[in-house]
């Protein structure tokens, strides 16, 4: 029970703590107009991101989904080694990319690398453009009687919405790529929950 808790913990602290750094991009525009500027007044061109929307995001490992009872406990463990990558969700597809290499579908003009580069410089250095999940990783808990129990391993991460912008010579402000990123972070453990019948996917299965 501590374990579970302190998890939940931990993830609500990720997110008000890290939040704020990477959505306060007011004061950060008006630094940029002046850092980049020469003395002639023109800016030097280059491209900045910012941060729209940012919520919390599991991602479930396959075959780590236990369910046990009713009542007794349950014993778990990750009996397999999987990678989690970062992707990116584009208007016309979702597209996973874990090289540099930019492609035609990603309409977005960007890449995972670029877009978790620009995440870490603005305040979530613990985000991964991949997460290895190893074997092991008990865990043991006790069932409410007459509950099914249930457990799934997961990495914990974000699913951020940002565009990308380009700074001209003559200082004006381009937007040149917005989307969808989901990545995760350097945190993993279980998800423990309960239920009156044992379900999957919110359907019914046999108790029997």
């Amino acid at each position: 029970m501590t374990k579970s808790t302190m998890h939940g913990t931990l993830t609500m602290a990720l997110v008000v703590t890290m939040a704020p750094a990477a959505l306060a991009k007011d004061d950060d525009d008006r630094l940029r107009k002046f850092r980049h500027r020469d003395h002639h007044g023109r800016c030097s061109p280059h491209t900045f991101f910012r941060v729209k929307r940012l919520s919390p995001r599991n991602f479930f490992v396959p075959r780590t989904r236990f369910i046990d009872g009713p009542g007794g406990s349950m014993t778990v463990s990750v009996t397999r080694e999987h990678e989690v990558l970062a992707f990116l969700e584009t208007e016309r597809e979702r597209t996973l990319q874990a090289t540099s290499t930019r492609t035609p579908e990603d309409t977005s003009h960007f890449n995972v690398s670029e877009v978790v580069r620009a995440l870490r410089r603005m305040g979530l250095p613990h985000l991964e453009e991949r997460h290895m999940v190893f074997t092991g990783h008990e865990y043991t808990r006790e069932i409410t009687k007459g509950k099914y129990g249930n457990m799934w391993y997961r990495v914990f991460g974000y699913r951020v919405g940002w565009s990308a912008w380009r700074v001209l010579g003559t200082c004006r402000h381009v937007e040149v790529g917005t989307g969808i990123a989901n990545v995760p972070s350097r945190v993993e453990g279980w998800r423990y929950w309960e239920t009156k019948h044992p379900k999957f996917k919110n359907r019914l299965l046999s108790w029997k």
